[in-house]
């Protein structure tokens, strides 16, 4: 399974849910500019990890993406540190987890708990992967 065909997917059916609590009362607004900053922090990680070129597995890394609600990773990203600016990609990675746990905490969505393992990396084709 190829971690970069969930992450669409993944962070398309987390908004989607956290656009259903999009009205709660107090929290809607708070929420909804929590929801805009995370797409655009999705969009922004998704462009700078984009370019995956490796030589070898040791020009490949991940990263933790999102927070479950019960802890721990919603995936990780493989990327190529050598084509990304990998302090500003920390940066927005750390402060989109940060948002998902609020939302989490302010729409109090539940999770499967499921432990999500940091992938094995490979350069396969001369492009990072995670090797399945």
């Amino acid at each position: 399974m190829k971690y970069t065909t969930l992450l669409c997917p993944l962070l398309c059916s987390t908004l989607l849910l956290l656009l259903l609590f999009s009205c709660h009362d107090d929290d809607g607004e708070e929420l909804a500019e929590r929801q805009e900053r995370m797409a655009a922090i999705t969009f922004e990680v998704e462009t700078m990890i984009a370019d995956k070129s490796c030589n070898g597995a040791g020009d490949c890394a991940s990263i933790a993406f999102g927070a479950k609600p019960c802890g721990g990773p919603r995936v990780y990203l493989v990327y190529a540190p050598s084509n990304v600016d990998e302090t500003k990609l920390v940066e927005l990675v750390e402060e989109f987890n940060q948002l998902d746990h609020e939302v989490n905490q302010i729409t109090g969505v539940g999770s499967d708990c499921a432990l999500v393992e940091e992938p094995e990396l490979i350069c396969a084709d001369g492009v990072c992967r995670a090797k399945e």
